[in-house]
């Protein structure tokens, strides 16, 4: 076999792997959201310049392999686990996440594989390509959305949360959510595709009076969204609003030292430091002082030492306080097992000693173990117990000021349904209390900012992100970060912010996802389309 036969096999492979590669450059660390527009474009080159003898398999493993290069790309940080479990093994988590992932891309990939075939008139060949562009779009969409549900799901880094930065075009998050921005993302690479396709097959200047219709479809419909966003950004909030001032403490506790009972005083003693300079550093003092996930070593209902400790710095303060921790629930299960909750607890608050949210959505081989009773010793020992899940939405009450704290734990923020039903439930203000400190100085979470950023911009509230080792900052209603403590340091940050009063719901969280199951009927009439293609090409 030669070179030039070599190459020409590899090149839908190569192509595939670009897209891939393309959709993570997109993401942090690379940070470089302008390859999202163009990202799908040599996976839809590779697929639509597939021979008509070439297997149905080859398609899908097309966009198979798109998925399993961007997703292990992207989640590469995930391999920090091997070092904090000190289990080799585990460096390959990244790729095993990917195998699971890949297929969503793949079934995209199969479901647009046949581009429209040219109609009669010009226009009417618009008229294919756009309703097949449109269809494209929402198959990627409906896609998304399953796999943030799909067995307790992992929905980070859609395609449209690369544009995180983008003032303009994120408003529309409050009508559609991230998946919005997924869409045009997905369509303007489809459309992008077509209008190559078709100059290609007409290289003059006579066929371009002929791409208006594609054209200017995706020109108004990104018109339509910076147009939007532009309006939000430069109008005045209606209501009134209600000050309070915060202060986030960043302890900076690398992972292996929470787990290292040698170092347990000196962190009590890093967080009695930080606390003194919260404290005593802010005029007026603050109304709230926040904690991150897990602060304690071993959470401050597990023994006398850190229940009095943590009770002891609220008390000093004179400030309700709200901390993340394993909180032990009153019920066990049939094997008499107490349950314990991963929460949020609010103390030292004038009108009720004790508040706790308890964390609705557990992180799957990290906070429990799937079907544990048929896993691998190896496995269940890595993951030696189960957190036990959350049932309510509820909200934490603070009474000077008074403010509804909608608390969300750990990675909570990157899920619109669990932030949802909290401002369903009248929360004014979101707190997110979470520890990334498990993947090191890895860019996990800069990626988890950019997942979470959708939060406040769907709901119109402001964020409170408060991170062991960051990103520690404030989020505004219109997706605006105000980050003063670099991420992997030390210190303590006040910060001021605008709550409404009557906050009103938006209309992403009247409906939520509702318009993805139109996006799934869409994305069904490719499906069709394929069907009927193939018989129209059987033997009668």
């Amino acid at each position: 076999m030669n070179l030039r036969s070599i190459l020409h096999k590899g090149g839908p492979w190569a192509a595939a792997a670009c897209s891939g590669a393309l959709l993570a450059l997109s993401f942090a660390p690379w940070n470089q959201p302008r390859l999202v527009w163009v990202a799908l474009l040599p996976l839809l080159a590779a697929l639509w310049t597939l021979p008509a003898s070439a297997p149905r398999w080859k398609a899908p493993l097309l966009g198979y392999t798109t998925g399993l290069v961007f997703f292990s790309a992207v989640f590469y940080w995930l391999h920090a686990l091997a070092d904090i479990f000190d289990s080799p093994a585990l460096r390959g988590v990244p790729l095993l996440l990917a195998v699971y992932l890949a297929l969503y891309p793949a079934v995209w990939a199969w479901l647009v594989a046949a581009p429209p075939a040219p109609a009669a008139t010009p226009g009417a060949t618009s008229l294919r390509n756009i309703r097949f562009a449109v269809c494209g779009a929402s198959a990627w969409v409906a896609l998304d959305w399953l796999r943030c549900w799909l067995f307790t799901g992992f929905g980070w880094n859609s395609p449209g949360a690369a544009l995180h930065n983008n003032l303009a075009l994120i408003q529309i998050a409050d009508l559609f959510g991230v998946y919005g921005l997924t869409f045009l993302v997905v369509f303007a690479n489809l459309t992008t595709a077509l209008v190559v396709r078709r100059l290609k097959a007409d290289a003059t200047l006579r066929a371009l009076p002929n791409l208006r219709g594609e054209i200017m479809t995706l020109l108004v419909l990104l018109g339509l969204a910076v147009s939007y966003g532009v309006r939000v950004v430069l109008e005045k909030p209606a209501g009134g609003f209600t000050t309070l001032r915060a202060v986030c403490l960043q302890p900076n506790i690398p992972q292996l030292e929470k787990f290292a009972e040698a170092q347990e005083a000196s962190i009590l003693t890093r967080l009695e430091r930080l606390m003194d300079l919260a404290t005593s550093l802010q005029s007026p003092k603050p109304d709230l002082v926040i904690w991150p996930e897990a602060t304690t070593p071993r959470g401050m209902f597990s023994d006398e030492l850190n229940h009095s400790f943590t009770l002891r710095q609220a008390e000093r303060a004179g400030i309700p306080l709200l901390i993340g921790t394993l909180e032990p629930g009153a019920e066990a299960d049939a094997s008499g097992r107490v349950a314990e909750y991963n929460s949020a607890v609010l103390l030292g608050d004038s009108e009720v000693a004790l508040q706790s949210y308890r964390k609705r959505h557990l992180v799957p081989f990290g906070e429990f173990l799937p079907f544990r009773e048929w896993a691998p010793g190896w496995l269940r020992e890595l993951v030696p117990g189960d957190l036990t899940q959350g049932r309510e939405a509820n909200l934490l009450h603070l009474s000077s000021p008074r403010v509804r704290i909608g608390a969300l734990v750990c990675f909570e923020d990157s899920l619109a349904a669990e932030t949802r039903a909290l401002v369903r439930e009248g929360a004014q203000l979101l707190v997110n209390l979470t520890n990334d400190a498990w993947f090191g100085t890895t860019a996990a979470a800069a990626q988890h900012l950019a997942n979470a950023k959708f939060r406040a911009v769907e709901t119109r509230l402001p964020l409170i992100r408060c991170a062991n080792t960051g990103v520690t900052c404030k989020v505004d209603s219109l997706g605006r970060v105000e980050q003063r403590l670099e991420a992997f340091t030390e210190g303590v940050d006040t910060l001021s912010v605008q709550v409404p009063n009557t906050p009103a719901l938006t209309p992403y969280m009247r409906w939520g996802d509702q318009w993805v199951g139109m996006c799934a009927a869409l994305g069904l009439l490719l499906v069709r389309d394929k069907s009927a293609r193939r018989r129209k090409h059987l033997p009668q």
